[in-house]
């Protein structure tokens, strides 16, 4: 007898749910990320700090009329500044791999956040959250996204880019293999072409997010899986998954199986 689960509103998923990736929900599912991550920092990031959500609206899939954009028109952009102390992560992945960035290769963006020193202009870490869109090969978008994270690359900003969607492909590196459908990609500046790469999978939790900031403070630590999770509790997304059905999006025949007894065990599958 399948076991119902004591909070019918909780994520019954240990870390991402792939039924937020569907094409109806995933446009609201990115921007409350943005905006959850966004309150975080503004909650903990020193007075020195400013923290300013904006919005892009893309015009079609012509480029030369999309806005124009220093930084790659950044979910998260973050200029100077130190954060107050804190843990260090703990990540249930498969383990940090040192990748490289390709340093010669070449979307829309819903919201993104600006965090900036008050008397400064020049971002220190651009925070990315991906969408569909940047990763599809048809379209603009993924050249788009690509030029914009080339620019990062080449400059003084360290780069933060999330991936929380199956869909597409993965956006470039060099000295990976493996297949986790999700990543964290954690660049900084100083250490270019290297970068920490955070695979994981539908079966583990999302890890914390390091967001690098000046070498002389500590990272700031995002509690992705934590903040994501309150979200599908508090927005009852529950309400808007058809767990009698498959999720949008490629899957292996192990995930599927995976994803069939887990939900019949939270009686959420019939």
């Amino acid at each position: 007898m399948a076991a119902q689960m004591e909070n019918p509103f909780a994520n019954p998923f240990p870390g991402m749910n792939p039924y937020l990736e569907s094409q109806r929900l995933w446009p609201e599912v990115h921007n409350k990320i943005i905006t959850e991550m966004h309150r975080f920092l503004r909650r903990n990031l020193p007075f020195r700090y400013t923290v300013i959500m904006d919005e892009r609206v893309p015009v079609g899939n012509d480029p030369s009329r999309d806005a124009p954009a220093r930084y790659a028109e950044p979910d998260l952009a973050i200029r100077g500044g130190g954060v107050r102390e804190r843990a260090v992560a703990a990540y249930q992945t498969e383990g940090r791999v040192t990748a490289r960035l390709p340093l010669d290769d070449e979307t829309p963006r819903e919201m993104f956040i600006t965090i900036g020193e008050r008397s400064q202009e020049d971002p220190v870490t651009i925070v990315e959250l991906l969408s569909p869109s940047n990763k599809l090969t048809s379209g603009h978008g993924r050249s788009q996204y690509l030029d914009k994270r080339q620019r990062v690359i080449f400059s003084e900003t360290h780069l933060v880019e999330i991936d929380l969607v199956r869909r597409g492909r993965p956006m470039p590196v060099e000295g990976y293999d493996g297949d986790a459908p999700y990543r964290h990609l954690i660049s900084r500046w100083p250490t270019r072409p290297e970068v920490d790469l955070y695979p994981f999978r539908l079966q583990t939790p999302i890890p914390d997010a390091p967001v690098p900031l000046l070498e002389e403070d500590a990272d700031a630590v995002v509690p992705l899986g934590a903040l994501f999770d309150d979200m599908y509790e508090q927005d009852y997304y529950s309400n808007y998954a058809d767990y009698n059905s498959d999720p949008e999006g490629r899957l292996s025949q192990d995930d599927r199986q995976w994803i069939d007894l887990l939900l019949r065990e939270k009686g959420l599958r019939t």
